[in-house]
């Protein structure tokens, strides 16, 4: 978990949700994903977001493992962590994040339902109505120097908390 400021604009909000789901967002392509679940075998699921509240904001994760593999996966977290704070994503991994977030943002819309939702979420956030309609345009004018720039602020290592529930194995009391 880590303090996120997303009230300085939509585009501050659009760089920390495309490196969200770059570390760890809705996707098996995820890094988490890949290096927890596919390549290791630690957990059936992994995945971060984000949490907007009243005053401020975090970027949360989950996952469930095995008491006997929970210090291997806080240690591949912390790597994943590391390596995305100090390297940023590479633009295959931009590119393919912004391709889901433009082309699955139109499917959102597909019930009335749905389109309210949508509206009052705008109006909370203090979006303005042209949003919808430049919404991807915004995403799209997004740089891999944006996204190394904000996980280097976001991603520090002290800001990284876990809480732990069970007995795990492998996990110091300062983990």
């Amino acid at each position: 978990m880590t303090k996120l400021d997303m009230r300085s604009g939509f585009f501050a909000v659009a760089l920390a949700y495309i490196l969200n789901e770059i570390l760890g967002g809705s996707r098996f392509s995820a890094r988490l994903m890949t290096e927890v679940r596919e390549k290791r075998g630690l957990t059936y699921g992994i995945g971060t977001y984000l949490m907007p509240m009243a005053y401020g904001e975090a970027l949360m994760g989950q996952l469930a493992t095995a008491n006997a593999t929970t210090g291997q996966a806080i240690d591949l977290i912390r790597q994943e962590w590391a390596r995305m704070a100090k390297d940023g994503v590479s633009a295959e991994e931009l590119a393919a994040t912004k391709t889901y977030l433009t082309g699955s943002y139109p499917l959102r819309f597909d019930g009335n339902g749905q389109i309210a939702e949508i509206l009052v979420g705008m109006q909370m956030d203090g979006l303005s109505p042209d949003y919808i309609t430049t919404r991807n345009a915004k995403i799209e004018a997004v740089t891999q120097d944006d996204i190394r720039r904000v996980a280097a602020r976001l991603l520090t290592p002290d800001a990284l908390q876990f809480v732990v529930v069970g007995r795990p194995e492998g996990v110091k009391s300062t983990d």
